[in-house]
């Protein structure tokens, strides 16, 4: 059986309909909450680069050992802490946290500057303490600390 092509002529000569697309706008800081909501952290850049602030902390981590018995500033981004309770039944806390450059340093809360400064949250810190130095590794014995403000999610504005 042979099959023959016909092509019918137009029933009415309509002219074509012009859409216009709306410009898209993209922001790389809605890739980064997409990545913290999927991943819980984000990959295109760091905590840091979502700071309101321009500020990135005087002292890294790696400057430690030359700022020992001095009172310095330093930015980090919280991994962890460690509840413990004093002798006197207080609440102190031990402190893990990354600066900048990726790089970890230890904390030190203890009981008077923690009811002070209590932490709220993960995310990047503003920490302000001695540097001491114990079995030659140096750690922020904090008397000051606050949690900075991120960038509003562009999503959501």
């Amino acid at each position: 059986m042979k099959y023959e092509l016909k092509i019918q002529e137009e029933l009415f000569r309509t002219a074509p309909r012009a859409f216009e697309l709306p410009a898209l706008v993209h922001h790389p800081l809605e890739d980064a909450y997409d990545e913290m909501e999927l991943l819980g952290f984000p990959v295109s850049c760091t905590h840091f680069d979502m700071l309101k602030t321009t500020y990135r902390g005087g002292v890294l981590a790696r400057e430690l050992p030359a700022h020992t018995g001095r009172t310095v500033r330093m930015l980090g981004n919280l991994v962890t802490r460690k509840y413990v309770t004093t002798v006197r039944r207080e609440l102190m806390i031990f402190g893990t946290f990354f600066d900048r450059e990726g790089k970890f340093y230890d904390t030190t809360h203890f009981p008077p500057s923690l009811k002070k400064n209590p932490f709220t949250g993960y995310g990047v810190y503003l920490l302000e303490g001695k540097v001491v130095e114990e079995f030659d590794f140096p750690m922020l014995e904090v008397s000051r600390m606050a949690r900075l403000p991120a960038l509003a999610d562009p999503r959501f504005c």
